[in-house]
């Protein structure tokens, strides 16, 4: 079980983001990847319903979330939560703008022997 490949896919997800980098989406998800969570909404103090979104929908995402270059270069921190033989929980918490951090679990599958992000639970965290 290759803890620095499962390490390397997560880092794909938030990079995807700041590159606005869809091949990284084609490349390091699975094809029916799903994203779910809740978005804190700050200018009106109160949390948004949940969202759940494809994988073309994440693609359309990653093409306009970080346009205005909202994303700061801060650290990334990544935990490996659990791994079996095809399965694994990655933890990831990090700043997706400027005193907005996300806390972000990956869930991947190993799929032709390749680890691919399948499913992401994802909440704003107030801070």
């Amino acid at each position: 079980m290759n803890q620095n490949e499962i390490i390397k896919v997560s880092e794909m997800y938030p990079k995807a983001f700041k590159e606005l980098d869809i091949s990284l989406i084609d490349n390091y998800f699975a094809e029916n990847a799903t994203k779910t969570g809740f978005i804190y909404d700050y200018d009106s103090n109160k949390w948004l319903d949940i969202s759940t979104v494809d994988v073309d929908e994440i693609k359309q995402w990653v093409l306009s979330y970080n346009k205005d270059k909202i994303m700061p270069d801060s650290k990334i921190n990544i935990e490996i939560l659990g791994i079996q033989d095809k399965i694994a929980v990655v933890k990831i918490d990090m700043y997706w703008a400027e005193s907005r951090k996300g806390c972000d679990y990956l869930f991947l599958v190993k799929e032709n022997n390749s680890w691919v992000i399948d499913k992401i639970l994802y909440q704003s965290i107030l801070q």
